[in-house]
């Protein structure tokens, strides 16, 4: 566990600047998550951003997920209704996924389809993110080829997961395989990579 949680404090993922310096997808992102102030009105919510796109595998149909912790679900509830409900395609619904009462609220502006995605955990404990990070330890460790392949099987419809444990030669559930995945070494990421002709040499 000790590297996860050394790369937990230094993670660039966790404030969005990153988008700024990125590719021209997530400059965009950047400019429009500033414009509708969409993390601002988030603030309380510990709001990070997960999915495709922060890791640059993202398609035209992506949306941008944003993670979030609730303590009161009302509170979110009257958050989003304030802020996002006059945003084209506004819903907001509660479900429960693995057990967690889950919050879910979407709203689109004229560049992007926004998902709020909101638990009673960190969202650095949410498996939308623990995905995305091993996702881009894959990616960190893997040739062009690995990359351009996740992006076809996308476009041919295939969710990220399913993508990803394709590639690799993982077998069982994606969304769990993937997840087990958060525990093992760099190693055993390389070990893998290579043994599907994927590693960056």
């Amino acid at each position: 566990m000790r590297h996860n949680m050394q790369s937990l404090e230094t993670n660039p993922f966790l404030l969005p600047d990153y988008l700024r310096m990125g590719n021209p997808r997530q400059q965009e992102l950047w400019e429009d998550l500033e414009k509708w102030k969409i993390l601002k009105n988030l603030i309380g919510f510990k709001p990070i951003l997960a999915g495709t796109i922060p890791i640059g595998i993202d398609t035209k149909n992506s949306d941008v997920d944003i993670l979030a912790k609730f303590n009161v679900p009302s509170h979110l509830q009257k958050i989003c209704y304030a802020k996002f409900r006059n945003l084209p395609n506004y819903s907001f619904s509660e479900k429960t996924i693995s057990l967690r009462v889950t919050l879910i609220c979407r709203f689109s502006t004229p560049k992007f389809n926004y998902e709020i995605f909101a638990q009673s955990i960190e969202p650095t404990e949410q498996y939308a993110w623990i995905h995305m990070i091993v996702e881009n330890r894959f990616l960190n460790f893997a040739n062009q080829s690995f990359r351009e392949n996740i992006l076809s099987l996308k476009e041919s419809g295939k969710k990220t997961e399913h993508a990803f444990c394709e590639l690799l030669g993982l077998s069982g559930d994606p969304f769990k395989t993937l997840l087990q995945w958060n525990q093992k070494s760099d190693d055993d990421y390389k070990e893998l990579l290579s043994k599907q002709g994927y590693l960056n040499s």
